[in-house]
């Protein structure tokens, strides 16, 4: 009869040992692993929120609505281009200089016609849209809308504004500098008044504006179309440049997400510079791509 053989106790405390010791490290590997997707799924959602509050933004930009009267310029500049007649040269008396064109004889207006100009004008009320910029802070008029109702009173160009401002949750312990995007559907009076708010992002760090356009050779930090300078009086810019940056979690253990784009304003309907001879040395009412 063969005696029988089995572990020694040293090798059981071994093997034993052995089995701990990898179920130990699986353990800690996979509770690293899921701490892993949590950090990643939150700057995930951290990105996907900074990235959707700039595409409402760069859309705002995109299609900003710069209201101008074409038929009253064209009238103007009709009225304007009617001069009165150049007296006759009389005989011996050298001609004009070459490259003047004739002045075209003044023709007489029409009673009917001025009161019905008179009439035209009377109820007429053009909307206001002026582009106010600064480097934390921006209002203008866009025609990123649309009408919910068919029987709803509202154009189809709103007032739109953003701006940082100190915002807390419900029942949060501390508030944070918040992303507010200011929408108004009545276009009137001042374009920095009127309108309800929204918060788009949260935890905002950094939120800072450039403006770039016609006249100006690099980007600014401010732009007015209603007290601006030559170039940006009664002009819309042609590209704004968003920079947003948010930082969140606790103290020591701060992670910070940054973004920055540009937005082009795609028809920016400024009226287009004048020449030595004061005739416009573009035509009008071109959208650029």
């Amino acid at each position: 009869m063969r005696p029988q053989r089995g572990f020694t106790l040293l090798e059981l405390v071994i093997v034993m040992g052995l089995l701990a010791f990898l179920t130990i490290n699986i353990a800690l590997n996979i509770d690293n692993a899921f701490k892993a997707r949590g950090r990643i799924q939150v700057k995930l959602e951290d990105f996907s929120q900074m990235r959707d509050s700039l595409k409402i933004m760069e859309r705002d930009f995109n299609l900003a609505f710069h209201y101008r009267d074409l038929e009253e310029e064209f009238r103007a500049a009709l009225k304007k281009a009617q001069k009165p007649a150049a007296p006759a040269t009389p005989p011996g008396a050298p001609p004009p200089p070459p490259g003047i064109p004739p002045a075209t004889p003044a023709v007489p207006e029409d009673p009917s016609v001025a009161a019905a100009e008179q009439a035209r004008k009377q109820n007429r009320v053009d909307p206001t849209t002026h582009f106010i910029g600064n480097e934390t802070k921006v209002d203008f008029v866009s025609g990123n809308t649309a009408r919910m109702a068919y029987d709803q009173q509202q154009a189809d160009f709103i007032e739109v504004g953003y701006e940082l401002k100190n915002c807390r949750r419900p029942g949060a312990d501390r508030g944070s500098n918040c992303l507010v995007r200011r929408e108004s559907t009545m276009v009137e009076g001042k374009v920095q008044e009127g309108g309800s708010e929204n918060v788009l992002l949260e935890d905002v760090s950094e939120f800072r504006l450039r403006y770039f356009g016609q006249g100006k050779q690099d980007w600014n930090t401010e732009w007015n179309s209603e007290q601006g300078d030559a170039a940006t009086k009664n002009n819309y810019p042609q590209a704004v440049e968003i920079s947003l940056s948010i930082e969140r979690g606790e103290d020591g253990k701060k992670r910070k997400v940054s973004m920055q784009v540009v937005a082009a304003v795609r028809f920016p309907n400024n009226a287009p510079p004048q020449n030595q001879q004061g005739s416009p040395s573009t035509p009008t009412g071109i959208p650029t791509e």
